[in-house]
């Protein structure tokens, strides 16, 4: 058995207990999809995606949902950054990187080829980001910001902690915890050091990466909703927050287009575990798309973010589903044909998913939705051009909605009902768990034909953790922690002695001022009580004139209401006497418009139903002409048939004509 055998086989039996965990956490939660996903948010140049089980590289679909299982290619001279909540991801150019793991606990990237700056702003207690390389895995133990450039070339990974803590994982169990300010390059796979310096001075990268932390800290979006709101800072630059009595903080979009409405102008799309997923089209419809309610205030649609919680849960659309034609579940058009329709929801309508999902996730996407109605509107749902409809062929994965809209059938709204979305393919399950062995090269996968893709160094395999490292750092830091707050506890007592002295000497010092105070009180109290008797002869005297003057007022007062409801009942008769005259004016002239759009709806009824007759008698006429000349083609046709075998037959039927003797010349008749 060979060295490396038994490295394996020591990792498989060190990993076992992990993967077994690892397996069954996924079994019990693979009911529930992620409940946090990646948004590419911002590019410079161009930037490739593979979804997955896809082999081919295309354009990004503008705000399409990033998961497990999709990667991104940021080719030469572009940059990417992409959002996971509250988690910032950032791609030079030439960079590679894959989507291992991704929810609302785990953030797990692989990163063959290039650069990537990851902000971290919280790491609560079992959260864990890690970034997988050709020569190394790095996790991350504090909140901070750090850089990994992966040289695959020249095999090689560079690790800069610009704040914050981590730990880099070797292939043989080899650790190195690295603190802020600190930047190592690594050679091969067993975290042999190449180079290593204090405060590394910046690049353009990281000029960038600041530039866009910067404008994330300046959000104004922030103030209202979480930053665990993936795409919420797309909200600044297009529309603007305000304050209803009953909603609380609601976006308007600075939308001028009277048809617009909310789920209308995108495409939707099947993404793995949701199904069916809206794709809008505006660059800032990612959170309010899969986040929130909507409603109509003051005439305008406004976006409802609700008292979300601090980590809200993603869903594909948050609109429901209308249907009113049987089993089918479609609804009827104006055109006569079956179509699909759904609106968005509006505050207080719970999301049902058209997947399977455990109660708690249920509970978590509708929490905080509060059953009220906006303070100057109707809510969404109550409004019939909310709805948006297409033909059942136009509904089709990756279709653009733009410019197939149609119209519902009349009466269809009032009988339409909430129903489960159309079907498609299936719901992808999860992809399988990424298997826990020691990394190595593979061969390259074949080149893109859609766009540019990685070239073949950038797709290495990254080194994994086994569970033994992960053990060894946590004892380390556990080790750590334990001597730290040993330290503390010491300090802690001294200075609880030190306090304890305190509070008995100002306890002293409390009682003998309390004693003066007593004192004082005593003489104040005598001096006071004095003044309130003289204060109540005065009162006496001053309620019984007062009394006198409010008898005279009270006097005056009756006789001026007296007269005021006279005149308020002589208004009130001429009121409802112009108000007789006025209903029975407008009920004529409701009944005149009645009668008159009765006439002409009687009329327009005549008008087509002769339009329709004359249209099937020309219909009628020209089909029976058409037959005759049909006829009359086929007749032409067969007698010339005829003739043309006639004319072949006739030199195999005539006669063959006799030869005549060929006379000889006079000169050989010898």
């Amino acid at each position: 058995m060979s060295r490396l055998d038994r490295i394996q086989g020591i990792l498989r039996w060190g990993c076992a207990a992990m993967l077994l965990a690892t397996v069954a956490t996924q079994v019990l939660a693979q009911a529930d999809p992620p409940a946090r996903v990646g948004l590419l948010n911002y590019r410079e140049g161009s930037v490739a995606f593979s979804p997955l089980g896809d082999s081919e590289w295309m354009d990004v679909p503008p705000n399409r949902p990033l998961t497990q299982g999709d990667r991104l290619w940021a080719d030469r001279g572009s940059r990417a950054e992409v959002h996971a909540g509250a988690i910032a991801i950032r791609l030079d150019g030439q960079t590679h990187v894959a989507i291992l793991a991704l929810d609302d606990r785990v953030t797990r990237l692989s990163v063959p080829h290039g650069a990537v700056q990851v902000r971290l702003r919280e790491l609560l207690d079992g959260d864990n980001l890690q970034l997988d390389t050709p020569n190394l895995s790095f996790r991350a133990v504090q909140a901070g910001e750090y850089r990994l450039d992966v040289d695959s070339a020249g095999g090689t990974t560079r690790v800069t902690v610009h704040s914050g803590t981590g730990v880099a994982y070797g292939e043989n169990g080899q650790t190195l915890a690295l603190g802020g300010g600190q930047q190592v390059v690594f050679r091969g796979r067993a975290l042999v050091q190449v180079n290593a310096q204090e405060a590394p001075p910046q690049d353009g990268f990281d000029r960038w990466a600041s530039d866009r932390d910067r404008r994330e800290d300046q959000s104004i979006s922030a103030r209202y909703v979480p930053r665990e709101v993936t795409g919420y800072q797309e909200l600044d630059s297009h529309g603007r927050w305000s304050r209803d009595a009953a909603l609380g903080p609601v976006w308007t979009p600075h939308q001028d287009d009277p048809g617009w409405a909310p789920f209308r102008f995108g495409r939707w799309d099947s993404v793995a575990p949701w199904g069916w997923t809206w794709l809008d089209d505006a660059p800032w419809g990612f959170a309010t798309s899969h986040y929130g309610r909507w409603a109509v205030i003051a005439e305008r649609w406004a976006w409802v973010p609700g008292r979300m919680p601090a980590r809200p849960v993603y869903a594909p659309a948050l609109v429901a589903f209308a249907g009113n034609a049987g089993a089918s579940g479609n609804v009827r058009l104006a055109t006569g044909r079956l179509g699909v329709a759904w609106f968005a929801l509006g505050p207080g309508e719970p999301w049902q998913p058209a997947f399977g999902a455990s109660p708690v996730y249920v509970s978590t996407v509708n929490r905080n939705m509060a059953a009220v109605e906006p303070a100057t509107g109707a809510s969404a749902h109550r409004r019939t051009e909310a709805i948006t409809a297409v033909t059942l062929d136009d509904f089709q994965p990756g279709w653009p909605i733009r410019g197939k809209l149609q119209r519902l059938a009349p009466g269809e709204v009032a009988r339409s009902q909430a129903v489960a979305p159309p079907p498609h393919s299936g719901r992808p399950g999860p992809p399988p768990l990424p298997e826990l062995q020691l990394a190595r090269i593979v061969a390259p996968r074949p080149a893109p034909a859609v766009a540019a893709a990685p070239p073949a160094a950038a797709q290495q395999q990254p080194v994994t953790i086994t569970s033994e490292q992960v053990q060894v750092a946590l004892g380390a830091q556990q080790n750590e922690r334990a001597r730290r707050e040993e330290a503390a506890r010491a300090v802690a007592q001294a200075q609880a002695q030190r306090e304890q002295a305190q509070r008995e000497q100002a306890r002293r010092a409390v009682q003998a001022q309390l004693a003066r105070e007593k004192a004082h009180k005593q003489r104040v109290a005598a001096q006071r009580e004095a003044a309130l008797r003289e204060a109540q002869r005065r009162a006496q005297v001053e309620r019984e004139q007062a009394q006198a003057r409010a008898e005279r007022q009270a006097r005056a007062q009756q006789q001026a209401k007296l007269q005021r409801d006279a005149m308020k009942q002589e208004q009130a008769r001429r009121a409802a006497q112009l108000q007789a005259r006025a209903q029975a004016d407008a009920r004529t002239q409701a009944e005149a418009k009645a009668q008159a759009e009765a006439d002409a709806q009687a009329r327009h009824d005549a008008q087509v139903r002769r339009a329709l007759a004359l249209a099937n008698a020309d219909m009628q006429a020209r089909r029976e002409a058409q037959e005759r000349r049909d006829a009359q083609a086929r007749r032409d046709e067969r007698e010339r048939l005829e003739q043309q075998r006639r004319q072949l037959q006739a030199p195999f039927t005539a006669p063959w004509p006799q030869q005549q003797p060929v006379p000889l010349p006079r000169d050989r008749r010898s």
